[in-house]
């Protein structure tokens, strides 16, 4: 099985999807739970417990899904925004706070250029 064939956490069975956990750690974090490119998904709990630590926002790889859970959190579950949104000096929360000034502006190229969503 690859980690296409199903959303389902490997640990602990839970779908990835369906409780809003589906993100991505830098490959150094995924390597140090123990898992490899296509070893499949883990919802953060189990990637907490293999860890043995609460994610920082640190662990989080630049990319538009990671912005994407930040910017419109409804995609997201509370555990995981929390993770990345982290404490004030976070890069994760300074970066939506900037989209969502400037949505409040009337632009929505911020968040399109961060979440790679098209505008309107």
């Amino acid at each position: 099985m690859t980690c296409y064939d199903t959303a389902d956490c490997v640990d602990c069975g839970v779908d990835c999807m369906e409780i809003a956990e589906y993100y991505m750690v830098t490959d150094a974090c995924w390597a140090r739970a123990g898992m490899g490119a296509y070893d499949g998904m883990l919802c953060i709990g189990c990637l907490e417990q293999r860890l043995g630590k609460q994610l920082q926002p640190r662990n989080f790889k630049e990319c538009p899904l990671n912005w994407r859970n930040v910017c419109i959190p409804e995609y997201a579950s509370m555990r995981l925004v929390s993770r990345l949104l982290g404490g004030p000096t976070s890069k994760w929360r300074k970066g939506a706070l900037e989209v969502l000034e400037s949505m409040l502006r009337g632009d929505d190229n911020a968040l399109f250029a961060k979440t790679l969503l098209s505008p309107g």
